[in-house]
């Protein structure tokens, strides 16, 4: 594997599949981690090609990124490919991928119509499927809308197990902010999370953002999460935590 496909792998801290709240994705969730294990111990996979699709922030990228910490735990050396950024990024990283074991590759959808990244991924899929590793895919549409030039490959990313992600329901939100609290070692009432509900963006990227700028805070004033805590840094609009409320 080539040092510029080593570089590509970066994996937010909370990306895993303990923080994960399914809700309506259990499935997705259980086949993925059950494909990267068998995977891990070479056990024969029900899944060598997953492809996961959905509206974003519905945790996609969470769950690539969640196999892969998986697979580095289970010794395995994974690929992680952001192609939003394909535009910096040359099609030729993706020249040895077949030789790891899990190859993730993101944002499908920002590389339809570009010739050269079809043409590479189309020769990784066909060279995965010979190697027998596991691909994953993410995209906010199906293979079939995703708008690619190359029929091959939309065939090709369409022969793995599809599935559509769907997002969280309120009372999933208050669990899954609730539960991401918990892991970064503080704790979150309810009646916090429901505040916060209330009057921020509710899309579960936005909320993390705003949790993990909350922790800043708390840290640094060393004060507890609380609804007048949260008022105290709406008044100050506390600029370097980038807490307020939404217009």
């Amino acid at each position: 594997m080539s040092q510029q496909l080593a570089l590509n792998l970066r994996l937010k801290d909370g990306s895993s599949f303990s923080n994960f709240l399914p809700g309506p994705n259990r499935e997705a969730l259980d086949r993925l981690r059950d494909a990267v294990v068998a995977t891990a111990t070479r056990e024969k996979a029900l899944d060598k090609m997953l492809f996961l699709w959905g509206m974003e922030s519905c945790g996609k990228s969470h769950l690539l990124q969640a196999a892969c910490r998986l697979a580095q735990e289970l010794g395995m050396t994974p690929v992680y490919v952001p192609l939003a950024e394909a535009a910096e990024l040359s099609p030729s990283l993706l020249e040895d991928a077949e030789k790891v074991p899990l190859v993730c590759l993101d944002d499908m959808e920002s590389i339809a119509g570009r010739a050269d990244w079809e043409a590479a991924l189309f020769s990784l899929t066909e060279r995965m499927r010979t190697a027998g590793g596991l691909q994953v895919c993410a995209a906010n549409v199906p293979p079939a809308r995703l708008g690619l030039r190359l029929p091959d490959l939309t065939s090709r990313l369409a022969w793995g197990t599809v599935f559509a992600l769907q997002p969280l329901g309120d009372a999933e939100k208050l669990e899954a902010v609730r539960l991401r609290a918990h892991n970064r070692g503080f704790d979150m009432p309810e009646d916090v999370v429901q505040y916060i509900l209330s009057r921020y963006p509710r899309d579960m990227r936005s909320l993390f953002d705003l949790l993990d700028r909350i922790d800043r805070a708390s840290l640094t004033h060393q004060r507890r999460v609380t609804i007048p805590f949260l008022r105290e840094l709406e008044a100050m609009n506390y600029e370097d935590a980038g807490i307020g409320t939404k217009s």
